[in-house]
Order: structure tokens, then sequence, then C-alpha cells
């Protein structure tokens, strides 16, 4: 081995070495490191770290409390493994540390008020699509006659409790399932909207099945055993207009719109 490559190995050792001692504590930090000087790293980066994750959750750490929070985020710091390199995605991969963790000493809606707390986050920085022209709606029946184009700052949530309403006062241990609507608006402001599990199911089939309007409440007719299919129509169009006013429906996938 060269005099390059032993150094860079010895530098590669004494990295993992500060690193795993500013994680773990337990763990031997490395040779000749003051340990009051590696206290002062430890305390800088969970610091940072801590308030980072903090800032995106502030309902789920009021609900267990500064003392059982404090130790999640530690754990967090001390055994995950991030794939983002971003300092912005540490609240995205506190979320992936919970889902894989062993979360039965913490309420079992837990996990939902933080995905519910940080969508809001993960919407604000969430890229806009260059949607062109061709998207453009000529008239109300486009609505029902092709696949619809929605904006990418939104989201269908489906959660087991009314995730909404749980604060430090209401820590809700009744099951209640809950369908929300989450968008960016023009203005950038996210907004929760509370739906029903029909609209709920006519939004997924339009957004992710790619169903045009008129298949995707031909659909939600025949799942209510609806008689009168003209109706469900007629309120299902003005449902959609709505969602087009407020710029949740962007516009239409129109074959061949150019030669129109």
């Amino acid at each position: 081995m060269t005099q390059n490559a032993q150094t860079f190995a010895s530098f590669q050792a004494y990295q993992l070495a500060f690193t795993q001692h500013l994680r773990d504590e337990t763990q031997a930090p490395p040779a000749g490191v003051i340990k009051k000087r590696m206290a002062v790293y430890q305390e800088i980066v969970f610091y940072n770290l801590f308030q980072a994750v903090s800032a995106c959750f502030p309902v789920a750490q009021k609900i267990i409390g500064k003392r059982r929070w404090q130790k999640l985020v530690k754990d967090f710091f001390k055994s995950h493994s991030a794939n983002s390199p971003f300092f912005r995605e540490i609240p995205a991969e506190f979320l992936t540390f919970l889902s894989n963790q062993n979360t039965e000493n913490l309420p079992e809606y837990f996990l939902s008020l933080c995905h519910y707390e940080w969508i809001e986050l993960a919407l604000t920085n969430r890229q806009s699509d260059d949607l062109s022209s061709k998207h453009k709606i000529l008239n109300s029946t486009d609505l029902l006659n092709y696949e619809l184009v929605f904006i990418s700052e939104m989201e269908l949530l489906d959660y087991d409790y009314a995730v909404h309403e749980i604060s430090e006062k209401n820590k809700s241990k009744h099951k209640q399932r809950t369908f929300l609507l989450v968008y960016r608006n023009a203005e950038f402001n996210v907004k929760f909207v509370v739906i029903n599990e029909i609209t709920f199911n006519l939004l997924r089939l339009l957004k992710d099945e790619k169903y045009t309007g008129k298949a995707a409440l031909t659909e939600i007719a025949a799942q209510l055993h609806h008689p009168n299919l003209d109706e469900i129509m007629q309120f299902g169009l003005a449902m959609l207009e709505d969602f087009y006013q407020q710029g949740i429906i962007v516009g239409v996938n129109k074959p061949d719109f150019s030669q129109n």
C-alpha cells in the first residue's frame, strides 16, 4: 500500500470513528480527540437535527411529551441511515424511521399524525409541473369526456383517525376513518379539505387510475347502486367544475387538441 493510500485509509478510519461517536456516545471516539471537544460537536449536530425534526411535527411532540420526543429523535439520530443528503429532507427521513420502528409504546395514530403534519412541508417544497395550454378546457363537458389533469401539488389522504382534530387537549383514542384532500393553491398556501369517501374514491379514480370524468362517475354510481346515473352525472359535474375553479383540476388530456 502506498503512503497516500495509507493516509487515506487512516483518514477514513478516523472519519468513521468520529461520526459513529457523534451518533452514539457509547462508541469510542477517534484516538487523541478530547472528549469535551467531541461533546461540543455532538451538541451542535444533534441540536440542528432536533430543530429540523421538531419544527415539522409540533403536535406530535406535544402529544408524547418532551422526554419521549427527545428520546425518539435521539434514536433516529443514532440508528437511521438517510437516503437523501438534503437538510430539508430530514422530516421525510424521520417518517421513514418511524415506519420501520416498533411503535407499540406510542399512540396508534402517531405515524398518521406525523404524516399529516409532514405533508404540508412536502407540498410547500414540491416543484410545480410545467402545464402547457394543451390541457385547457373549452367547456364543462370536457370534464366528463377526457382524462383530467390535476396539479402536482396535491395529495389524497386516507387515515384511520381524525388526525386533523388531534391536539394536546384532544388525544383521540377512537378510530374514525378520515379522508382529506390537501393541495397548494396559487398563493402557495397549503389547504386541507375534509372530504367524504365517495369524493375520495372519485378523485382517486380520476387522478391515479386515469378514468375520464364520465367513466369515474359511472363507476361511482355502480358502487353506490344508484338507480339514476344522470343524477350522479349532474352532481359529479358540478363537483368537478368546483375543483376546476379552485385550481385543483387544471385541464384535460385531449387527444389531437391542436387540430381543433
